[in-house]
């Protein structure tokens, strides 16, 4: 009876799994992005197509169409992170939902725009798939060996999903955690422990290369193929840099939307958490790899605001950038104030009471295992099962251990608390933007209808109108100025059109001309990123 009841246990695995793995599928996601365009200050848009020929959707908040500061919010570019897709349409919908006044004032002046699903090759295929993999539909070769799919992922216990795969040996570097046995960690020799385990990816090793399930269905990573430091040669970066539709388009809304002034990326690394740092040998070279000293400071107030907005979520994972990646690309080469978040982790407030055992690992698998057991996570840990393997013949081996896919993917009904804090930080960020005042222009007469014009500008905002870094790119559109004068009016100092550097929070730019000639005199300054200011000048 014992006997029958796991058997019944293990094959009902994949129900469990898939009980709580409660994403919607592609159609079901298209359909909740298209119930946008019943919203009033909503407009959507498409930027582009997959290269599964999929359209990329983007959803404007505005109002109207004329062109303001806007902040963009994109997710779903790495397709083993479905739970930033959901989370920035959870956003877009709060934001909406703000009460009325309040959205009216946040948009008198401002956009968001929402770009949920860059990789919609990657969500249409893992929706129904045994795993979660990254790349769009581009047929790509991993393992660089000149073959394709010629190692495909493998279902060895015909569970539904891809697990782990441990094989017992006295050379091991892995044990069971001590609050859940199906759980290994990596032993730590220095104290003492001693591994029995090797551990690998569920699959079979087809074209003998030493690597398990390698040549799958998934393409190009596109977190990895944009143009900073784009990593030549490695496995799911493409042939080469911006190869990619997807990753073009998401560029070209960038640079053919100047007014875009901040970037903000649910994706799988963290720079709002731990704030970008200056360091002034990196800066120095010729490529540079750190934020300027000024944009850096920014950073650190930007991170304030985080902490604050996402406290009751508890302390976030480190997760540095890596090579090639958009939020990078979007500040180094676009100009772009550019923050990234995974926008959900393991809460560490988590209550831990029902378990009084210590820590038995390092930090961030104690935290799984123990968010783990204490929500009742089906599906996240599987029992091991004995298999037959054809690599590892007369050795114990089975299939079990952590589904990857539950590290940053939370079943959907944990999102919930995450999505409030972010749109609420998504709110302060947009108040915080860049925005423009005129001090009443001082006009001096001089004799002979000679005026002398002063006005000064000022930065109401909380941070820069671009970033420091964006006077260093040639193609950032810059502060500047435009004194219109009739045909009987002259300047005898200042220009028509002047250029300014970037006008930090709180500062203020004095500009002044002579003119010669009455009449009136328009003014306009401004960028982009902060908005255009226009005054009539009588002289």
């Amino acid at each position: 009876m014992k006997q029958r009841f796991i058997m019944l246990l293990l094959c009902s695995t994949p129900f469990f799994t898939y009980a709580q793995w409660n994403y919607p599928k592609y159609n079901e996601l298209k359909a909740r992005i298209q119930s946008f365009t019943s919203k009033s200050n909503v407009q959507l848009d498409v930027i582009g197509k997959s290269f599964g020929a999929e359209q990329i959707p983007i959803i404007k908040i505005q109002r109207g169409k004329e062109a303001k500061p806007t902040l963009l919010l994109v997710a779903g570019i790495d397709g083993k992170h479905p739970a930033g897709t959901i989370n920035a349409l959870n956003v877009a919908e709060r934001l909406l939902d703000l009460p009325k006044q309040e959205l009216a004032d946040l948009l008198a002046n401002k956009s968001i725009w929402v770009l949920p699903l860059l990789n919609a090759d990657a969500y249409k295929r893992n929706a129904n798939h045994i795993e979660l993999t990254a790349g769009n539909a581009r047929q790509i070769d991993f393992d660089r060996d000149g073959r394709i799919d010629e190692d495909p992922e493998k279902d060895l216990n015909g569970d539904g999903l891809i697990s782990q795969m441990r094989v017992k040996s006295p050379a091991g570097t892995y044990r069971p955690h001590l609050l859940s046995p199906d759980f290994l960690l990596l032993a730590e020799k220095n104290k003492g422990e001693a591994g029995i385990f090797e551990l690998y990816k569920e699959g079979v090793d087809a074209d003998k290369d030493g690597f398990y399930g390698e040549d799958g269905l998934s393409g190009v990573n596109l977190d990895k193929n944009f143009t900073y430091d784009y990593p030549f040669f490695e496995s799911e970066t493409g042939d080469y840099a911006a190869s990619e539709p997807e990753t073009r388009a998401l560029m070209n809304l960038i640079f053919d939307n100047p007014q875009i002034a901040v970037v903000l990326h649910f994706g799988l690394q963290n720079n709002l958490s731990t704030a970008e740092v200056f360091d002034q040998r990196k800066a120095s070279e010729r490529i540079m790899k750190s934020w300027t000293n000024n944009d850096a400071q920014v950073s650190a107030l930007v991170t304030n605001f985080y902490k604050e907005a996402a406290k009751e979520l508890g302390d976030a994972p480190k997760m540095p950038a890596g090579k090639g990646n958009f939020s990078s690309t979007a500040y180094y080469h676009a100009g772009k104030f550019s923050f990234v978040t995974p926008s959900w982790w393991i809460p560490t407030t988590q209550d831990s009471s029902k378990t009084t055992a210590k820590p038995s690992g390092a930090k961030d698998d104690d935290m799984f295992v123990r968010w783990v057991k204490a929500n009742n996570i089906q599906g996240a840990i599987l029992p091991w099962t004995k298999v037959n393997h054809p690599d590892f013949p007369n050795q114990e081996v089975e299939v079990g251990g952590k589904v990857e896919r539950f590290q940053h993917n939370p079943p959907i009904e944990h999102l919930n608390a995450s999505a409030q804090a972010h749109s609420n930080f998504v709110v302060q960020l947009m108040r915080a933007m860049a925005s423009l005042e005129f001090s009443q222009p001082k006009i001096t007469p001089l004799g002979d209808d000679i005026f002398r014009i002063e006005v000064r500008l000022f930065n109401t905002g909380a941070l820069p109108i671009y970033p420091e870094i964006a006077d260093k790119i040639k193609h950032v559109s810059k502060l500047k100025s435009v004194l219109e004068l009739q045909k009987n009016q002259s300047f005898l100092s200042g220009k028509r059109l002047q250029l300014y550097p970037s006008l930090g929070a709180g500062k203020s730019q004095d500009l002044s001309w002579l003119v010669k000639g009455r009449g009136r005199a328009q003014l306009t300054v401004g960028c982009p990123t902060a908005g255009m200011k226009v005054i009539d000048i009588n002289l």
